[in-house]
Formats: C-alpha cells, sequence, structure tokens
C-alpha cells in the first residue's frame, strides 16, 4: 500500500481499546491486498467482539457460485425471481449459481466481499460468521450488464425477507423517476422490509460513459425512501469519481483497488464499483446486527451513519455523512449514538408514510406501535406494507444497468485462492 494510503487510511481507526472476550476463527488470515482490513481495524478490534454468526445477509444479485472453495458453508439456498431460473420462480433452491458470465459472477464477488472463507489463501470475508441468501434477480446477457424488472426486484426483496434475511443488499441500479422517488412496486417491497426489521442497503450508482452510464442521474433501488445508499471512496480516503452525487447518499465505503473472486475461484485485483461499496455496507450492517441484536433496522443504520468518518461538510452529495467506519458502529457500548442523531434514512421514511402511495390499497398500510417521533432518531412504530409485487415477472425489455464490477482480469498466479497481487495502488 503507498506510504500516504496508509496514512490516509489509519484515519479510519480511533485509539484501541480493550475488546470483549472473544476470537476470531484460528487460522483466518485476509491477503495483504485486502487492504481494508487494517483499514478497520478488522481483526483486532471488530472481530473480538462479533463475525457476524447468526446473521443473514440476502444479495439480490445474479446468484451466486456456491460450490466455491471460498464460500462453501457460506451461502444458504436462495431463490430466483426472473422467471427463468432453474428452481423456478421464488422457489427456495434458486441463486447457487452466478449467471454473469460475461462479468466473471457479480453475486460471487459480492458475496466473497461480505462473507469470503479464506480457503487456501483466498479471499476473507469481513463477516465471515454470517450467512449468504442468494435471490437472483436479474440475468446477465452482456458484458457489464445486467437485465431486471422493477417486478422481479421487487419480489426478490419480498423473497428474502420471507426467508429470514436480515439484512437486503442491492449492489445494483437502474434509472430512477426522481432523486428522492423510485417505482411504486420497489417502494411497497422495501417499505415490507423495513416492516419486518430488516437493512436494505444499495449501491449509489456508476457514472462509466465507456460502459453505457452517461450522466449522474438517480438511480434506484438506491433512490428509494427507507434505503441506504453507498457510494464508493480510494484506499486513500478519496471520493471515486466515477460514483454517483446525489442527495440521498447517506455513507461511503471502499469502492476501488478490490481484490474480488472470479467464477472459476481464482482472484482478481482492482474490482471497482459502487457495488464493492453496498456490499461493505452490508457486511458492516450485519456485524452490527451481530453485536446488537435487539436494535432495530433504523438504529442500525443511525449507528452506520453516525459513526462515519466525516468528509468535508456533512452531509454531501458524494460522501453523505461519511466514511463508515465499522469497530465504531459495532461497538454500541463505548460509541454510543443518541436517539437525537440524524437519521435521513428513517426521515426519509417516514416521510413516505404520510404519502397517498403508503397509504394505497396496494400498500395497505397500518401503524404498529406508538406514533412516528418529532426526532428521526426514535424508535417510531413502522407502517407496514402489504403484499402486491407478483411472483410470476418477466424481464422488463429496457433493462437496467448493473452496479459494475470491472476487473482488470490479472489472474493471479500462486495458490489457489491467489497471491502474489499488487498491492492497492498498483496498476
Amino acid at each position: 500500500m503507498p506510504a500516504a494510503a496508509a496514512a490516509c487510511l489509519c484515519l479510519l481507526t480511533a485509539p484501541a481499546r480493550a475488546a470483549t472476550p472473544g476470537v476470531a476463527r484460528p487460522g483466518l488470515q485476509p491477503l495483504a491486498s485486502e487492504w481494508w482490513f487494517s483499514a478497520w481495524d478488522i481483526q483486532s478490534r471488530v472481530w473480538p467482539l462479533t463475525m457476524g454468526a447468526g446473521v443473514t445477509v440476502a444479495l439480490l444479485d445474479s446468484g451466486v457460485q456456491a460450490s466455491l472453495p471460498d464460500l462453501r458453508g457460506a451461502v444458504v439456498p436462495g431463490g430466483d425471481t426472473t422467471g427463468a431460473g432453474v428452481k423456478g420462480d421464488g422457489e427456495v433452491g434458486g441463486g447457487l449459481t452466478d449467471d454473469d458470465k460475461p462479468d466473471d459472477g457479480h453475486g460471487t464477488a459480492m458475496a466473497a466481499v461480505i462473507a469470503g472463507q479464506g480457503v487456501r489463501g483466498g479471499l476473507v470475508g469481513i463477516a465471515p460468521a454470517a450467512k449468504i441468501l442468494p435471490v437472483r434477480v436479474g440475468l446477465a446477457g452482456r458484458l457489464t450488464y445486467a437485465a431486471f424488472s422493477d417486478q422481479s426486484l421487487a419480489a426478490g426483496i419480498r423473497f428474502a425477507v420471507s426467508h429470514g434475511a436480515q439484512v437486503i443488499n442491492m449492489s445494483l441500479a437502474g434509472t430512477a423517476p426522481g432523486a428522492g422517488r423510485c417505482d411504486t412496486a420497489i417502494q411497497d417491497a422495501v417499505a415490507y422490509a423495513l416492516d419486518h426489521n430488516v437493512v436494505v442497503v444499495a449501491g449509489a450508482g456508476n457514472v462509466l460513459p465507456l460502459l453505457g452510464e452517461q450522466t449522474n442521474e438517480p438511480k434506484q433501488p438506491a433512490s428509494c425512501a427507507g434505503v441506504l445508499a453507498v457510494s464508493a471512496v480510494n484506499p486513500n480516503l478519496t471520493w471515486w469519481r466515477h460514483s454517483e452525487r446525489q442527495p440521498y447518499v447517506a455513507v461511503s465505503a471502499p469502492g476501488n483497488e478490490i481484490q474480488t473472486l472470479g467464477l472459476d475461484g481464482q482472484n482478481f485485483v482492482d474490482g471497482y464499483g459502487t457495488s464493492f461499496a453496498s456490499a461493505f455496507v452490508a457486511g458492516e450492517a450485519a456485524l452490527v446486527r451481530a453485536r446488537n441484536p435487539a436494535l432495530p433496522w433504523y438504529q442500525v443504520v443511525q449507528r452506520i451513519i453516525n459513526t462515519a468518518l466525516p468528509r468535508g461538510a456533512v452531509p454531501n452529495d458524494r460522501f453523505g455523512y461519511g466514511i463508515v467506519r465499522i469497530h465504531e458502529a459495532v461497538d454500541a457500548a463505548h460509541d454510543p449514538v443518541p436517539a437525537s442523531a440524524p437519521n435521513p434514512v428513517y426521515q426519509a421514511f417516514l416521510d413516505w408514510l404520510r404519502t397517498p402511495q403508503a397509504q394505497s390499497p396496494s400498500a395497505r398500510s397500518s401503524p404498529r406501535g406508538a406514533a412516528a417521533p418529532a426526532s428521526s432518531g426514535g424508535p417510531a412504530g413502522l407502517a407496514a406494507a402489504g403484499a402486491g409485487a407478483a411472483a410470476a415477472v418477466v424481464l422488463a425489455a429496457a433493462a437496467a444497468l448493473l452496479i459494475i464490477v470491472r476487473r482488470r482480469r490479472r489472474r493471479q498466479a500462486g495458490t489457489p485462492g491467489g497471491s502474489s497481487a499488487p498491492g492497492p495502488g498498483g496498476t
């Protein structure tokens, strides 16, 4: 790692404290090129507290190649809402293979950064004891693109909720109707997930003209009310210049010079995109939930936002409230977040609950518990969003863009898991 990058990255961690008893799994050693481990001090400050055990993260993506050694045992049977899955639409058991052949497995790469098992020198995830629930919502038919419909994504969210996910990650994006709006079916499904106490995370989106992403336009599902939207940063903590700039960006996370796992089990270097940033924050949410199981979704989100490292005057449309700091988010005992602290994600959801859409027959909202508080940080009762997205869906002709994982396809030589990788900042 370049010295300048290392110097900046150390800002992500506060002075070390004695950790609560507990040890990381013996022999689990991240690769030197997984620079975010030292940036977040995960091995010495996070894993002694939790490794994510007991939490299931749903990946709404292209499926996951569950048979790879680095993912074996970390992936549970999932589903497929594309209408073209081997197991059928929405049926349990789908999603265990990755259909993203052109880009070497987008969903597989996301699963690895969250829960990679580090077999024989392979990739290690930040929450290796968490489980991955793969839900295939789109099929990759062209390099860097995947088709998914609003209906398949909405059905995928509902599938994930009904099959035990506590965190949902959506490293994908399509054009949104506005900066604070999204498709009705997707928004209703997000509300359904929140009502069932599920944290929902999405990448803010990329602006990569060579890959068809021409303008800084609002992207869904990141634009949906209640979704924790994530932008990307470089190893030296600067904003990744291809990340979307949007008012709904809540936090940022690593999204450049990322080592990733390919469909054949080999490692690639220099992956990039807000897909990775989203996956990292989903992994962070899993760690927070594992350590603090009584926290409702909106307090998990509030902790992630308010323990982030501010960059510039916050909030802003590049970093949101800052770059996430995992240990601070996980350790609620040492880093308390007051109920009055900002929670724009929750506030956006409360605002949506007052809209005609939330009160429509399709949403069938009914309040639970106390009324929403004046502060966005308090424990309000949530409204239940009923069913609405059809299970049987057909991929839309106008395909939405997947937040891509691009690799420079420099396959690593050495151990089966890959080694001798150039460090972050290498070319």
